[in-house]
C-alpha cells in the first residue's frame, strides 16, 4: 500500500525511515521530484546548493503524536535577472513557509479551538494525542479568520453586554441564512451607519425600539424598510403597565390589606386554650399568696391597736416592710429587674418584622444574624417566646391543639413587577390567593383597570398582527388620559413606520435573540479571554 494511500497529505514524498520513540513515532521524509520551482521568479531550478532538515509536527496516528522530518534541498537560481539567487524548496500542500506544524494538524488545532475555546480544547487535544498551549491555541484561531459572508438582503440587529451594564456592542445577523456575520464593537448609530455604508444592498432592517439603531439604519440604508420587532413591542407595553403601579403603590398595598381583611373576617379566631401552669409559675402563684397572707396579717395586727414595733416582732420582719405595708392600700407586688439580653440591640428590628406579621424565629434570627447579631438561634426563640400569644401549634402548618386550622397568614403586597405579571397572565393560571388580589385591585382601582385593559389589548394586537386595529387603539390610549400610557403611545406615533411593518411583515429579530444567546454561550465559556475578536472568530465559524 503506498504512503499517500493512508496519508494523503504527503503526496509527492518518500518515506525513507520510520523511527519508534518513546515520545511517538517519526517518518524520515525527502522529496521525490529531482528539480524545484522559484519562488520569485517561477522558473525551475537543477543545482542543488545544500541539504537541511526540517522538524513538522503532524496529526497523530493511533493516539500517538507523530513527528515528520523532511529532507529539504536548497537549489540555486539560474536566472540571471532574478534577485533571488539561492532558495529552498517548497511543499505548499503539506505545510507553511517556516511553519513547524502541518496544515493537517493546524486545521485540526483551529477547528478544536472553535469548538471548545482554549483550556479546553488543550484537554481535549493532550487525549487526542495533539500537543499544544492553550496561547498557541488561541494563536491559531485568530489568524484563522474565516472568509467574510455576503451582504444580506434582510438584517437582524440588536444589542449584547460586553460588560453586563457597563459596556454594549452590537451583533448583526443575516436573517434568512439564520446566521451571524458580525460584531460591531458598540451600540451607537454612527457604527452602525458605517457598516450599511460600506455594505450596500441591504433591504430590510429588523431592530428593537432603540433609537440608536433607528437613526444609523436610516443613515446607512435610506432605502430599507425597518421592522420593530414585535416582542421589544410587548415588552415596551408591559413596562408601561409596572410603571403605571409604581405610581399607584397605595391602591397595591390597600388591596392587599382588603384580601387580609376579608379572609380573616372569613374565618373564626382560633379559640384560647387553657394550659396547665408550668413549674415556674406555680412558684410565683405561691409566692404571691405567702406575700398576701403576711400582708393581710400585718393589716389586722395594726387595726387591733399594735405598734409598727410589735408588728415587727410579733411577725418577724422588719420595721420598714410593715411600714411600706401600712402605707400601701394594696398588697405591693415585687418589680423584677429584667436582664439585659444580646438580643436588645435588634429589638427595633424585630418589632418592626413582627407587626408587619412575620413570626418565624428562624428567619428573624437570619435577619438580625446579617445586621450583625452574634448569638445563637434559639436565644432568638427564647426572646420571642414572650410576644406569642395564643395557643401554640406544633409546626408552621400543623393545627392547633384542639383541631381548628392556623388563622390565615396576612396577604403580602407584591411589588409592582410581580404585579404586572399578575395582572396579564390569564386569570385560570393564577393561585386562588393571586386571583382575589386581582380582582379586588381592578375593582378598587379604575386607572390600573383601565390601563391593564388597554396593555393587554395591545399585547393581544401585536401577538394577532392586527395592523387594522392599531389606529383605534392608539385614539383609546391617547383618550385615556394616564400619562404612562400618553407616553408609550407618542414613542409609538415617533417609531409608527417600523410599528406598522411589525404588524405587516413577517420579518421579526427572534433569531437575532438566539445568536445572542449562543454569542453568551461561547463569551461565558471563554472568561477571562472574550476578547471582540476572539468572540467574532468563534461565533462566525460555529
Amino acid at each position: 500500500m503506498r504512503l499517500t494511500t493512508l496519508l494523503p497529505h504527503l503526496a509527492g514524498l518518500r518515506l525513507d525511515q520510520i523511527v519508534a520513540e518513546p515520545g511517538g513515532l517519526t517518518l524520515v521524509l525527502a522529496a521525490t521530484r529531482r528539480t524545484a520551482r522559484c519562488p520569485v521568479c517561477q522558473r525551475r531550478a537543477h543545482r542543488v546548493r545544500s541539504v537541511y532538515q526540517r522538524t513538522l509536527a503532524d496529526l497523530p496516528t493511533g493516539g500517538h503524536p507523530m513527528t515528520l522530518r523532511l529532507r529539504v534541498r536548497r537549489f540555486r537560481c539560474e536566472h540571471a535577472a532574478c534577485p533571488r539567487r539561492i532558495f529552498a524548496e517548497r511543499f505548499p500542500r503539506l505545510t507553511d513557509v517556516r511553519a513547524r506544524r502541518t496544515r493537517a494538524q493546524r486545521a485540526h488545532l483551529v477547528e478544536l479551538g472553535r469548538a471548545v475555546g482554549g483550556r479546553a480544547g488543550v484537554r481535549l487535544a493532550r487525549r487526542l494525542g495533539l500537543h499544544v498551549s492553550r496561547t498557541t491555541l488561541l494563536r491559531l484561531v485568530r489568524a484563522t479568520a474565516a472568509s467574510p459572508p455576503p451582504t444580506p438582503r434582510v438584517l437582524g440587529v440588536d444589542d449584547w453586554s460586553r460588560r453586563r451594564g457597563r459596556t454594549y456592542a452590537t451583533i448583526l445577523v443575516d436573517l434568512e441564512r439564520r446566521q451571524p456575520i458580525e460584531l460591531l464593537p458598540d451600540a451607537t448609530a454612527a457604527t452602525l451607519e458605517r457598516w450599511l455604508t460600506e455594505h450596500p444592498g441591504v433591504e430590510v432592517v429588523s431592530r428593537d425600539r432603540g433609537g440608536a439603531y433607528a437613526d444609523g439604519a436610516r443613515r446607512g440604508a435610506p432605502d430599507a424598510i425597518q421592522v420593530a420587532d414585535r416582542y421589544h413591542l410587548s415588552a415596551n407595553a408591559g413596562e408601561t403597565l409596572e410603571r403605571l403601579l409604581v405610581r399607584h403603590h397605595a391602591d397595591l398595598q390597600a388591596a392587599a390589606a382588603a384580601v387580609t381583611a376579608r379572609q380573616a373576617g372569613a374565618d373564626p379566631p382560633p379559640p384560647v386554650v387553657d394550659r396547665p401552669p408550668t413549674r415556674v409559675q406555680r412558684e410565683q402563684a405561691a409566692r404571691q399568696a405567702h406575700r398576701h397572707a403576711r400582708f393581710d396579717a400585718v393589716l389586722a395586727l395594726l387595726g387591733a391597736g399594735a405598734s409598727q414595733r410589735e408588728v415587727a416582732a410579733t411577725l418577724g420582719l422588719s420595721r420598714v416592710t410593715v411600714a411600706k405595708y401600712a402605707r400601701a392600700g394594696t398588697c405591693p407586688t415585687p418589680t423584677s429587674r429584667r436582664r439585659t439580653s444580646a438580643v436588645d440591640p435588634y429589638r427595633p428590628h424585630l418589632a418592626a418584622r413582627w407587626a408587619a406579621g412575620c413570626r418565624d424565629s428562624a428567619a428573624l434570627f437570619q435577619e438580625i444574624q446579617a445586621l450583625g447579631f452574634a448569638g445563637g438561634r434559639s436565644t432568638v426563640a427564647d426572646y420571642l417566646a414572650a410576644w406569642r400569644t395564643g395557643p401554640r401549634r406544633r409546626g408552621p402548618y400543623a393545627p392547633g391543639p384542639t383541631g381548628e386550622p392556623p388563622p390565615p397568614p396576612p396577604v403580602r403586597v407584591p411589588s409592582p413587577r410581580q404585579t404586572r405579571w399578575l395582572l396579564l397572565r390569564a386569570a385560570d393560571d393564577l393561585k386562588p390567593e393571586q386571583r382575589a388580589y386581582r380582582e379586588e385591585l381592578l375593582a378598587t382601582a379604575p386607572a390600573i383597570a383601565l390601563g391593564t385593559q388597554l396593555i393587554a389589548d395591545f399585547r393581544r394586537l401585536v401577538r394577532g398582527r392586527d395592523h387594522a386595529a392599531l389606529a383605534p387603539w392608539l385614539a383609546e390610549a391617547r383618550a385615556s388620559g394616564l400619562k404612562e400610557l400618553t407616553a408609550f403611545v407618542a414613542g409609538i406615533e415617533r417609531d409608527r413606520a417600523a410599528v406598522e411593518q411589525a404588524l405587516l411583515s413577517a420579518w421579526s429579530n427572534g433569531q437575532t435573540e438566539g445568536q445572542i444567546t449562543k454569542l453568551k454561550l461561547l463569551k461565558r465559556s471563554m472568561y477571562g479571554r472574550a476578547g471582540l475578536e476572539l468572540l467574532k472568530c468563534r461565533l462566525l465559524a460555529a
